[in-house]
């Protein structure tokens, strides 16, 4: 877990155990772990019985995850998410609290926009700077770039594909049209010096592991960008960014996704603009004779 550092939400004590917890136990407890790490700042503020249920448990495993972490049941595991909140409140829970009270006054423009707001500055929290920076130096140094996204994360795999041929010369989408029988048979090209960036939401594709587990394989970096540590790519990954994807109607948001797409697609941009800039620099300060020799598709032959 070492992306959780950096995180102001996630590079905490208390995250960082109960990722740990969430590798370690066992299936029900797993699923109380799971669903914290997902929802980090809501968790404070449900009951035992509320996140029971809402993390497909029950309010036993809820205190044997607590008493496991050393936390004296409920009340002390919750005290801890209290004090981890940081007087944050989650828009998705705010907008999920008003339709409750007022169904039929609808979803309104503004909510969405609380929404994504909320995801956006869960981008913030969830990312250090050298995570970020890594995984764009990754994308830059890896010899071909292969996408994977399936289910409701498809949509994204193809945005990232189209946004990053721009400024890498080798990129392709693995899980384009033909189903998990044609994705294996194009990882078959995959090799250690290349990169395999994966794009996983909730509701996960176990497809997904299938198609990481084949790169390793073959040797190349697995990078990925998804929700949260909850997510089975987070423990698979070289290198993981978290898109938080909350949401209090849809199943998940897409926006801090596309948001880090774009991110990665300009800081690649920008580094190559940098390095072109200091070639130049370079060249203008050298004897025409030690100049490198240059060839570009209207140079002279």
């Amino acid at each position: 877990m070492s992306d959780l550092l950096g995180s102001s939400i996630y590079d905490t004590r208390l995250m960082i155990h109960i990722a740990k917890m969430a590798r370690i136990s066992r299936p029900a407890l797993r699923k109380v772990a799971d669903f914290i790490l997902r929802y980090p700042l809501s968790s404070a503020t449900l009951t035992i019985d509320t996140m029971a249920e809402r993390s497909a448990s029950s309010t036993a495993a809820v205190n044997r995850l607590a008493n496991a972490m050393g936390l004296n049941g409920y009340t002390g595991l919750h005290n801890a998410l209290v004090d981890n909140l940081l007087g944050r409140i989650a828009p998705g829970e705010q907008v999920r609290g008003e339709l409750l009270k007022r169904p039929r006054a609808g979803f309104s423009l503004e909510q969405q926009i609380r929404l994504t707001k909320g995801n956006l500055d869960g981008v913030a929290d969830s990312n250090g700077t050298d995570t970020f920076e890594g995984l764009a130096r990754a994308l830059m140094g890896a010899s071909r770039i292969h996408i994977v996204g399936l289910g409701n994360s498809y949509y994204l795999a193809s945005v990232a594909a189209d946004s990053l041929v721009e400024v890498r010369p080798n990129v392709g989408t693995v899980s384009t049209e033909g189903g998990l029988d044609m994705a294996t048979y194009r990882m078959a090209t995959v090799t250690s010096a290349d990169a395999l960036l994966t794009i996983a939401l909730p509701p996960y594709v176990d497809e997904t592991m299938h198609l990481v587990r084949l790169a390793r394989e073959r040797g190349a970096k697995v990078l990925a960008i998804t929700d949260s540590p909850a997510s089975p790519l987070a423990e698979a990954a070289d290198i993981t960014l978290f898109a938080p994807a909350g949401h209090a109607v849809l199943q998940s948001s897409r926006i801090a996704s596309l948001t880090l797409i774009e991110a990665l697609v300009s800081a690649i941009r920008h580094a190559d603009q940098g390095a072109l800039l200091q070639q130049r620099r370079t060249d203008a300060v050298q004897p025409a004779s030690l100049a490198p020799a240059r060839r570009g598709m209207y140079a002279s032959t």
